[in-house]
């Protein structure tokens, strides 16, 4: 899937379907960020969470106008869900003693990220905006199916942290993943905009990655 020459809008649907070629095309870079988290370690510490919890911050507050645009094509889903961010400061909040207006960093824009996602706007221009879009959002939604795995993994080990941002909707992650995976399929259907959707998921991958870097949290 060349981003150089992206196909005309409208091409018929390849053999694959939105979600199938999003992981594919995202396989390498999940894996990779997989083993490098400190997280992912059987010897995590609330201080590597401390590290987590700032940059996925960063790296959420660039991408919520992205996830926002979506809402208007798709009344009635909380893309930009704000509430996650307020899950990740209270979470940085009791990972050590600071007053509850603290900020120190907290919130800060990853510049990683905007750059990346630019140029995945860019390479698909204007009819491609909106699928660039759905490819951020399966990187954000499907990074709350991981928190859960890592909330399994670490709650004893840092209780009494609650990890909150981890917890996402509890029992309700999997469906709203679902869902979302619903009006993926229904809203990026042709070859140009599966195409543009990838280039955002993998822009997604890079600027979380390039943000943990930035943070120290990844070698």
């Amino acid at each position: 899937m060349s981003q150089r020459s992206p196909l005309p809008s409208g091409t018929p649907v390849p053999e694959t379907d939105c979600l199938s070629a999003l992981r594919r095309t995202t396989k390498e870079s999940h894996a990779q960020l997989d083993a490098s988290l400190p997280l992912g370690r059987a010897d995590a510490s609330l201080e590597d969470y401390r590290h987590h919890t700032l940059a996925l911050s960063a790296w959420l507050t660039a991408l919520q106008p992205h996830l926002a645009a979506l809402e208007s094509l798709v009344p009635g889903f909380d893309f930009a869900r704000p509430a996650r961010l307020h899950a990740l400061h209270a979470d940085w909040l009791a990972t050590h003693a600071a007053p509850a207006h603290a900020k120190d960093g907290f919130g800060d824009t990853s510049g990683c990220t905007q750059e990346v996602a630019s140029q995945a706007f860019s390479a698909f221009g204007a009819p491609g905006h909106a699928a660039v879009c759905w490819g951020l959002a399966y990187v954000v939604e499907g990074s709350q199916l991981g928190g859960q795995f890592l909330y399994q993994r670490l709650a004893p080990r840092l209780a009494p942290h609650p990890l909150r941002y981890l917890q996402g909707l509890g029992a309700g992650t999997g469906s709203r993943w679902k869902h979302f995976t619903r009006l993926l399929d229904t809203h990026v259907q042709s070859r140009f905009d599966i195409q543009a959707a990838c280039a955002g998921a993998r822009a997604g991958f890079d600027g979380l990655r390039q943000q943990l870097q930035g943070q120290g949290v990844l070698a």
